[in-house]
């Protein structure tokens, strides 16, 4: 069984790309008409659909990538690459989320799209539970891995439930420090997922 080491660094990494805090004004400006029912509605939906998003791709991603004939340290390096990239835009404070929303912003029912998909399970998080699965074959780690993404799920929704108060609280100088904070820790991580993958593709190298 992994050692705890492993589902905490899991569960790091995807607080960072996630990164309830610092997408927090987004959601407050997409859902400013609402009334308090529906924001009730919104959060739990886009909570819950986030658990579904990280757990579906979770259990089959890995099959979609072998069905398309693509290795799967081919596969970690490019998301390390990806991860990387993340890191970067929220040092930068340029945060890709917001163009990935694209024309999602006015759809109907947004708790799914664009605030469950790409705004907080976006590919950046779906590409690293695919590496997630391939390393935690067991049932009984899975398992553990689904319990994070529920976990994931309920930070979610209270950092939305609050958000009003957490935005308030911290203002755009404190969600910024709080987004560098977690751009830098996946930017380390995703480091050493590249370095594990290039020496995993390059014996020569280790």
């Amino acid at each position: 069984m992994p050692e705890i080491t492993e589902f905490t660094k899991a569960l790091v990494i995807l607080l960072a790309v996630i990164d309830p805090i610092g997408n927090l004004p987004l959601y407050i400006s997409l859902t400013a008409d609402k009334t308090a029912k529906e924001h009730d509605a919104i959060i739990f939906k886009t909570a819950c659909a986030s658990v579904a998003l990280l757990s579906l791709s979770f259990l089959f991603g890995k099959y979609i990538v072998v069905f398309f004939g693509i290795q799967m340290p081919a596969f970690k390096l490019v998301g390390g690459v990806f991860l990387l990239y993340i890191a970067f835009t929220m040092l930068a404070d340029n945060k890709v989320s917001n163009s990935l929303l694209g024309d999602h912003a006015g759809t109907d029912d947004m708790a799914f799209m664009p605030l469950a998909f790409p705004l907080f399970i976006g590919p950046a998080a779906m590409s690293f539970v695919i590496i997630q699965s391939s390393e935690f074959p067991l049932w009984s780690t899975k398992l553990i891995s689904i319990a994070e993404f529920i976990l994931i799920g309920v930070i979610i929704w209270l950092s939305l439930k609050f958000a009003r108060k957490v935005v308030g609280l911290l203002g755009k100088t404190g969600i910024k420090f709080v987004t560098q904070v977690m751009g830098l820790l996946l930017g380390s991580l995703a480091v050493g997922i590249i370095a594990d993958e290039l020496k995993a593709l390059l014996p020569g190298l280790s």
